[in-house]
């Protein structure tokens, strides 16, 4: 018996534009892997092919990914056909409000992250102040910065927030992953320069993780010994900035 499934991915892997027309043709199933495949081998016919047999865009990949839109962060032609065919920058994945913006503002070019913004990207989803704390390209203060003035307003409320805190839901099924705030994952990532833009910006030291880690924990867990000093300076000052924003009472796990 013909193995339809396995032939249209050999068919996609080898570039044979003509094989996968005649395997749709024959009821070969359209499935997200072979979206993925073509997007990752930029094969702008056979994914017009599917678009216009009825696959939507926005297809989740998994749990974790929202969509084959984060495979086309390496090339600016190929994000914006994508984009020009309805990809959603602001899709979230199945596990948390994670999107295809998320993604790029990790690790993606600046000039992708530009271009996902210009194509409706929202500083309202994807809890993307967080995400850029994470980033670790030599370009994560220019990102971090970039995000927050997008809408400082935003920034302010998040600061302190947990990942997924907002989200009861989200944050039930994951707090196991010891959900941080953004400075949590700056200490993680050992960018002092990140971690001084968020204190400045009200980011508490002090505040816990669901394991009782703070972002001094962090740091001195990883070895980033400058931004371990800077928080435990930052914590015995006589007059913290903790103590100014009312989060004196919270506890120090080190």
């Amino acid at each position: 018996m013909r193995n339809l499934t396995k032939e249209l991915r050999i068919a996609i892997s080898n570039g044979k534009t003509d094989e996968v027309i005649l395997l749709l043709e024959q009821g070969a199933p359209m499935i997200i892997e072979h979206f993925v495949l073509a997007t990752q081998m930029e094969l702008y016919d056979v994914l017009k092919l599917f678009l216009d047999r009825g696959w939507d865009i926005n297809t989740d990949v998994d749990k974790l990914i929202p969509s084959a839109l984060v495979y086309t962060f390496h090339d600016m032609t190929l994000l914006t056909w994508f984009l020009d065919h309805g990809a959603d920058p602001n899709k979230r994945c199945q596990m948390r409000d994670c999107t295809p913006l998320s993604y790029a503002i990790v690790e993606a070019p600046f000039g992708i992250i530009e271009l996902l913004f210009r194509y409706g990207g929202s500083i309202d989803r994807g809890q993307l102040l967080h995400y850029a704390a994470m980033r670790e390209c030599s370009d994560n203060l220019e990102v971090l910065k970039f995000v927050y003035d997008k809408s400082p307003e935003v920034g302010a409320m998040k600061v302190n927030k947990l990942l997924d805190e907002d989200c009861p839901q989200d944050f039930a099924m994951n707090f196991r992953a010891g959900l941080g705030t953004p400075l949590h994952y700056a200490a993680l990532t050992g960018s002092l320069d990140c971690v001084k833009f968020l204190v400045e910006k009200g980011g508490n030291p002090l505040i816990r993780d669901p394991y009782g880690r703070t972002a001094l924990s962090l740091a001195i867990y990883k070895g980033n010994d400058l931004v371990a000093q800077f928080l435990q300076d930052l914590i015995k000052a006589p007059v913290s900035k903790q103590e100014a924003t009312g989060h004196s009472n919270v506890g120090i796990a080190v």
